[in-house]
């Protein structure tokens, strides 16, 4: 299969490990597509960069679907088309390969198909997950089975270091394919036990400190840097967690129950340990704590605040959660 055309799209750096696959297999890259600066998603790569120093022609679209971008695939002719494409593909654009679009999913498909794949492995503290290719159909996430490359998730793993770890997997499914002697025919997905995940909202990464500590971790390693991070509401303040650990502290277990969740232990500049509804978590925060913190005993739920805000006709300060 050395001398397939392959066309790669996307935007991210999943979308650079599998251009490089292609090349190192030998097929033929034909072209790069990503989108223009304006339209980019959260964390792109600089798809364009790579392209220019592959010498490999690259073309900028914000939709696959129209007239222009289709017959710019058209005239590629790939046999493959590799997509990480953050929209969906149109029946039309499916069609142009002379094999089939090949697209992908970090998890154990038919499972846990949809939205925002990498954060809610986190969150659910799934520890083995696969990165499943498939032959890509008018469905989300549906398309036959190529094939699956097994990803382990540490339990203190960041969405960052679990990207790192689903971009290798990308890079090795998409050698095997291509240097296989013929085409994966594909396996029909069982779609009776399907689900789909939904889409995360900021509510889901905003702290409650009736969580256990646990789950605190898992929320804030799950959107943290370079994402825009947990949020934690003080008062009128959004706050930003970029990490979070348990505390190895000398309160004994009757102690522990008399402290109850959102009791500040300690504060300094960055950091704030205090107590979840099991353990005490220590949080440290993008920028220093705002003065005045310092007077501060409790935190409370957010619902709390979010009250107070709609009784005070506050309704800009949901704006402020990412």
């Amino acid at each position: 299969m050395m001398d397939m055309n392959i066309v790669v799209i996307g935007t991210g750096n999943f979308t650079l490990e599998c251009a490089s696959a292609v090349l190192d297999s030998k097929a033929n890259l034909k072209g790069i597509i990503s989108m223009p600066k304006a339209s980019l998603p959260l964390n792109s790569a600089d798809i364009k960069n790579f392209a220019d120093i592959n010498k490999i022609p690259y073309f900028e679209f914000e939709d696959l679907n129209v007239e222009e971008s289709v017959l710019v695939l058209r005239r590629l002719a790939p046999d493959y088309i590799l997509s990480s494409w953050p929209k969906i593909l149109g029946a039309e654009v499916l069609k142009i390969p002379r094999l089939c679009v090949i697209g992908s999913h970090p998890t154990d498909l038919p499972f846990n198909r949809g939205r925002h794949p990498l954060h809610w492995l986190i969150v659910q503290g799934i520890r083995q997950t696969n990165l499943s290719f498939f032959r890509m159909d008018e469905g989300i996430d549906t398309g036959d089975i190529l094939l699956k490359i097994p990803v382990e998730i540490q339990e203190n793993d960041t969405i960052l270091n679990l990207a790192d770890k689903i971009n290798s997997a990308a890079y090795q499914g998409v050698k095997i394919i291509l240097e296989n002697k013929n085409p994966f025919q594909g396996s029909i997905q069982d779609s009776s036990g399907a689900n789909y995940w939904r889409k995360r909202t900021p509510f889901d990464v905003t702290l409650d400190l009736r969580m256990t500590a646990d789950h605190i971790i898992r929320i804030v390693n799950s959107f943290t840097l370079p994402y825009p991070c947990a949020n934690l509401i003080i008062n009128d303040k959004i706050l930003k967690v970029s990490f979070a650990q348990i505390v190895i502290n000398d309160f004994q277990e009757n102690e522990m129950q008399r402290l109850e969740p959102g009791k500040i232990i300690s504060i300094e500049k960055k950091k704030m340990k205090i107590k979840a509804a099991d353990k005490v978590v220590e949080l440290t925060f993008v920028e220093e704590l705002p003065r005045g913190l310092t007077e501060i005993k409790y935190i409370h739920p957010p619902m709390k605040y979010f009250m107070e805000f709609l009784q005070q006709g506050q309704q800009h300060f949901a704006e402020g959660l990412k």
